[in-house]
């Protein structure tokens, strides 16, 4: 049972309450301790995605004396997916707006309390998700500098030092020398390959035909034939 001086303090501000939200204020319970919903959009222009949170209070058999019970709940929306700087309240967001809330609460305590909770609610939740929005947008405009950076460095050479034309020298000339190594290496196969195929082709040709190539024999010959030796 509460106290008649409780139940008329409670119900003065629920009056009250409906006069300063005529629209978004849901009665759950008539009885006292009454039990109630208010509708909150968060918005701030085009500064931060919009959404709307749900605050149901509980009056307590002494309130304003003792805080109500209450809840903070994330009402569903229809609106496209967020864009990747558009952010969102998550669990961890509600919990800490609860606390909030609290405090409030206990600095309101012995007097109607829920109108500063619903205020500091939308304000706490809405700078909130401002500054999520703009850690999303830093991000973003980092990532895309990041990006350029990149892409500029593809056109600017790595500065000349001594040590890294050192370094680049002796690399270009143990190339260069493998390089030679491995032309004087083909050639010297490629002429051995040449000697074989020359002796190869010796082998194949027949006595006239070393005869008409060996012009020495066939001078031989015709010294002999001079000095009067008889061919036969």
């Amino acid at each position: 049972m509460v106290d008649a001086h409780y139940a008329e303090e409670q119900t003065n501000e629920v009056e009250i309450l409906q006069s300063i939200y005529p629209t978004e204020l849901e009665i759950l319970h008539t009885e006292v301790p009454q039990k109630f919903t208010i509708s909150i959009d968060i918005e701030d222009d085009d500064e931060i995605r919009p959404c709307n949170l749900l605050l149901t209070v509980e009056y307590t058999e002494t309130y304003p004396d003792a805080l109500p019970l209450f809840e903070i709940s994330l009402t569903p929306n229809t609106l496209p997916a967020p864009t990747d700087i558009e952010a969102e309240l998550n669990d961890k967001d509600i919990c800490d707006l609860t606390d909030r809330l609290r405090e409030l609460g206990e600095e309101c305590l012995g007097m109607a309390m829920v109108f500063s909770m619903s205020t500091g609610l939308k304000e706490a939740a809405t700078q909130r998700l401002v500054e999520k929005t703009a850690e999303l947008v830093r991000a973003k405009e980092a990532k895309i500098q990041k990006e350029i950076e990149a892409d500029q460095a593809k056109f600017i050479g790595t500065p000349v030092t001594r040590a890294n034309f050192l370094e680049w020298k002796a690399k270009f000339e143990l190339e260069t020398k493998e390089h030679l190594s491995r032309l004087a290496g083909e050639a010297g196969e490629d002429r051995a390959r040449r000697v074989v195929s020359k002796k190869d082709e010796d082998k194949r040709l027949t006595g006239r035909q070393l005869f008409e190539q060996d012009r020495s024999l066939a001078q031989s010959d015709s010294t002999f034939i001079a000095d009067g030796d008889v061919a036969v």
